[in-house]
């Protein structure tokens, strides 16, 4: 019977090491060549990078968009004062119409203002054609022409409505109602 070599690790002999008898680990072998793993790391770099490429094409904008609606504006006073001269302000004016009737069709409503005595104009609201004799800020005012209108025996009533318009808007449409111009009044109440 051969004798065991107790130096051996990978024998079936169990060894015994008495304390500070320990010797060193043997050295394993590497299990992937240097070559195969040199390998993979090359491809997962070139993977990871072609999907990171994609991703960051892909979402940009989406990514600009929400920061720049989370990102309050910042502008400078010179700026915000040229953005308050190029948008004009809006406002609700109440305006008292003399209206004379409502028609279907533009053609309907542009016969019936050419055969009508009284100096009129058309205006379109909401799919219909409206034949205006006068537009008036004060009602009052809109009632007189009513009833002389009713005397020389035309149809007409008095209609309260609000129109959106700007301060530049407002000003002309003063100025028409003053001199009863029902055309640059039609114009400026068109939508």
């Amino acid at each position: 019977m051969e004798e065991p070599d107790w130096t051996r690790h990978s024998s079936d002999v169990l060894v015994w090491h008495m304390p500070g008898e320990e010797t060193a680990a043997p050295k394993k072998k590497p299990v992937l060549k240097t070559a195969a793993s040199v390998g993979i790391i090359f491809s997962a770099l070139i993977t990871g990078s072609t999907f990171g490429f994609l991703m960051m094409s892909a979402v940009p904008k989406q990514a600009e968009e929400e920061t720049a609606s989370r990102a309050p504006a910042v502008t400078a006073p010179a700026e915000q004062a040229q953005q308050s001269v190029q948008t004009p302000v809006e406002k609700a004016v109440s305006l008292f119409i003399v209206q004379g009737g409502v028609y279907s069709t533009a053609e309907a409503a542009q016969q019936a203002a050419a055969s009508s005595r009284q100096l009129s104009a058309v205006i379109p609201s909401d799919g219909q054609y409206s034949m205006i004799y006068g537009a008036f800020f004060a009602k009052s005012e809109a009632d007189d022409v009513e009833k002389r209108l009713e005397a020389d025996g035309a149809a007409a009533y008095v209609k309260e409505t609000k129109a959106t318009v700007t301060s530049e808007e407002e000003e002309a449409l003063r100025k028409a109602a003053a001199s009863q111009q029902l055309d640059q009044m039609a114009t400026i109440l068109s939508p």
